[in-house]
């Protein structure tokens, strides 16, 4: 506790007290280190005489060369119970001789050091030439134990301490009498101040003890009670009647002054720090709401203390409630004569409205971002796995077609280009899979032939299934069925049906298709059983769920078959959207598993139909003689990043009898365009250095030319920005050779020269 906290009898005693020990300590000091410094030098100095001694009578054992005569006058020592060891050095500083005899001379200074004495805790050590006359012919080294000089020091101490422990019981007990004749009346004087401004109790009245000044005191002390206990009863009326209107008030109100120190605060204010109000008037404001929340509100308070109305909302860090939004008043308090003297303050927590509102903006932000993030994620994905298989599809269904090639090679590309347009539409099953299970998927439906479908399904499955010795059994029933629906998606899900069995059967097994019309001759099946690691009765229950995999992929498993887990989920949905059904069945885990798909029948009055506006797939390509084959030599803009596609796509249209400028980015397009004629554009919407909207927009209005877009960005705003743009046609890729002929045909030859 600091000194000026302490009570006053208790600093006259402690004054006293220290003062006389103070003195004492500093004489018992003294003494104390006089002595030490008297023993050390007398200690020292016996030791040199003693080194004198036999340093006189070894000289000569060190000049003829007698070790034993330097050891015999070592031995002398023995006698001196304070030394410890001794040693003697030719004059050359080699080690000639020690004592006692049988000590280990690495415990002693290879060389001799400077001469001179020299203290340690423990020790003294001495160092003194031997000479014989002014001729120096070695060192001795002698080391004294300290033990007897503190012995003698702690008997010296002892009777120290004793004194000044017997001044200082003295020296207490004579400071606290004589005290009291002073602080006796203060000591009265200053409880009767404690007990009024502990309990508020004016009537109080101090004690007056003596007639001196301190007497005079007591007198004007009391006369000052009385006069405040006279105001303090009107002041209590009044502020009962304030606390009766503020304490109900749903604000919190407080005044503050201009040293921005609490006056008054109503009681939900001292609620709001968990307080009583009485214990937060006269403590600065900052005390109270702590630091950062007096900082944000210290520039308005100080504009209210300079007369100015301040009103505002603003974030006010609380100690216990964390952030809060508070709107705040401050209004200038002044006095009679009209100076500022302090400031009354309201605030309201807003807090819920106002994170309401935010809540609000932040929900209505965040779905927007978040939809457009999804926007450019989908298109960015689709374009990005979609551009590598442009050029394999462009040149694998132009091969297909091609009659110049063997059957054989021609199925090859067929088998390329099965499988092309299936990995494009799986890109589309996973971009699309919210658009999945909202129900919005769109068919291209046709009556088909399900058995074809499901023997091209086995033929790409085939080199799986080879690679690891599967046993495959395929029955397939009479007649040619034709059911109603889109062939690809058919195609997806007989290949995902088929995936699975051979992935989850372990090499050597077999897998059995069946595929037959059933007896009412109404729906066609297909049902392929495996002899794989089965399911289990609680993973039938999710088994087409979307994401949901079995427990071989749950956390802990190796996952050693891969997959998401879509493949299933995207099958049910294909098929409900045929009007059909897909089911699972298994005898337990290792036993195998069966899948059934049925499909009904298409109405013999459903031949020929399909889905309003869309193309049949496999278009044939323009034969010759056709608008785009026989057409005179036309000059096409080509435009295109992914160097693979552009190659393969100046490729096939120089075969279409265009001559081809090719162009990797905006800046070569622009140029090509201004270097010679063009008659149209076929380019991707990605560029490195900008995109291929705003190039289609200029070629059109500088050259009246007509485009093709050809790009991995397919969504539907594509589209119609593709459209605004000036492009007649809209390609996603991967594109078909057939796809591309036909957009060809649609802008129509070349215009004639007038």
């Amino acid at each position: 506790m600091p000194l000026r906290h302490l009570p006053i009898q208790r600093k006259l005693v402690g004054f006293v007290f220290v003062t006389t020990l103070t003195v004492l300590l500093g004489s018992l000091s003294f003494l104390f280190w006089y002595e030490t410094v008297s023993y050390s030098r007398d200690t020292a100095a016996g030791l040199a005489a003693m080194g004198n001694i036999i340093g006189a009578n070894s000289s000569a054992a060190l000049i003829y060369d007698d070790p034993k005569v330097a050891q015999e006058n070592l031995s002398g020592l023995r006698s001196e119970t304070d030394i410890t060891a001794a040693a003697l050095y030719d004059k050359k500083g080699a080690l000639y001789a020690v004592f006692p005899a049988s000590l280990d001379r690495s415990t002693l200074p290879p060389r001799p050091g400077a001469d001179g004495s020299r203290f340690s805790l423990r020790d003294l050590e001495l160092y003194q030439p031997v000479l014989e006359g002014d001729s120096r012919v070695g060192t001795l080294f002698l080391k004294s134990d300290l033990r007897g000089m503190y012995r003698r020091l702690g008997v010296y101490g002892a009777v120290l301490v004793s004194v000044l422990i017997g001044a200082a019981v003295l020296t207490f007990f004579l400071s606290n009498f004589f005290q009291r004749q002073i602080s006796r009346p203060i000591i009265d004087l200053a409880e009767t101040a404690r007990i009024v401004s502990e309990r508020k109790d004016y009537s109080v009245r101090a004690v007056n003890r003596s007639g001196d000044e301190l007497g005079f005191v007591t007198e004007a002390f009391n006369t000052m009670l009385d006069q405040i206990h006279a105001s303090d009863s009107a002041l209590r009326s009044s502020e009962l009647q304030m606390r009766l209107v503020t304490d109900h008030a749903a604000v919190f109100l407080c005044q503050l002054d201009s040293g921005h120190r609490f006056k008054f605060v109503n009681r939900a204010y001292a609620n709001r720090y968990s307080r009583e109000a009485k214990g937060i008037v006269g403590r600065h404001l900052s005390e109270v709401i702590g630091p950062a929340a007096y900082a944000a509100v210290r520039d308005q308070l100080q504009s209210a203390l300079a007369g100015f109305r301040q009103e505002f909302e603003l974030d006010l860090p609380y100690v216990s409630l964390g952030l809060r939004r508070v709107h705040m008043v401050y209004e200038p308090e002044r006095d009679p004569d009209g100076s500022v003297i302090g400031v009354v303050a309201a605030l309201a927590d807003i807090t819920e409205r106002w994170q309401a509102e935010k809540e609000l903006e932040r929900a209505r932000d965040e779905a927007v971002r978040a939809s457009r993030a999804k926007d450019d994620f989908l298109a960015a994905l689709s374009h990005e796995l979609r551009t590598p298989l442009s050029p394999v599809l462009l040149l694998a269904t132009e091969e297909a077609e091609n009659r110049a090639l063997a059957p054989a090679v021609r199925a090859d590309f067929e088998m390329i280009r099965k499988n092309v347009e299936l990995e494009a539409r799986l890109i589309d099953d996973l971009l699309d899979l919210t658009r999945i299970t909202k129900g919005k998927m769109v068919l291209e439906k046709r009556p088909v032939d399900p058995q074809g479908i499901l023997r091209d399904a086995l033929a790409t499955m085939r080199g799986e299934m080879e690679a690891k010795h599967l046993k495959v059994v395929v029955e397939m029933g009479p007649g040619s069925p034709r059911v109603l629906g889109d062939p690809v998606r058919l195609q997806q899900v007989f290949w995902n049906v088929l995936k699975n069995a051979t992935k989850f059967t372990e090499a050597g097994g077999a897998i059995a298709v069946r595929a037959e019309v059933s007896e009412d001759r109404k729906r066609f099946g297909v049902q392929v059983t495996d002899t794989g690691i089965g399911i289990s009765a609680d993973e039938l229950g999710r088994v087409f769920e979307a994401f949901a995999q079995g427990d071989h992929a749950r956390g802990g498993g190796s996952h050693r078959f891969g997959g998401l887990g879509l493949g299933l989920a995207i099958s049910k949905k294909v098929i409900e959207l045929h009007s059909g059904q897909i089911s699972a069945t298994s005898p337990g885990r290792d036993l195998g598993s069966t899948f059934v798909i049925e499909l009904p029948l298409a109405d013999p009055a459903e031949e020929g139909a399909g889905s309003p506006g869309a193309a049949p797939a496999g278009d044939p390509a323009p034969a010759p003689g056709s608008p785009a084959a026989a057409a005179p030599s036309r000059v096409l803009l080509l435009v295109e990043d992914h160097a693979p596609t552009r190659v393969a796509l100046e490729r096939l249209l120089q075969r279409r009898n265009f001559r081809v400028v090719a162009a990797a980015n905006f800046t070569e397009a622009r140029a090509a365009a201004e270097r010679e004629p063009i008659d149209l554009v076929v380019s991707d919407i990605g560029l490195p250095d900008g995109n291929g909207y705003e190039l289609m927009a200029e070629l059109k209005e500088r050259f009246a030319l007509k485009g093709i877009a050809l790009t991995g960005y397919g969504m539907e705003s594509d589209i119609a920005r593709s459209h605004s743009a000036g492009f007649v046609a809209h390609l996603t890729k991967p594109v078909t050779v057939q796809a591309l002929d036909h957009a060809l045909a649609a802008i129509g030859p070349a215009p004639t020269a007038a």
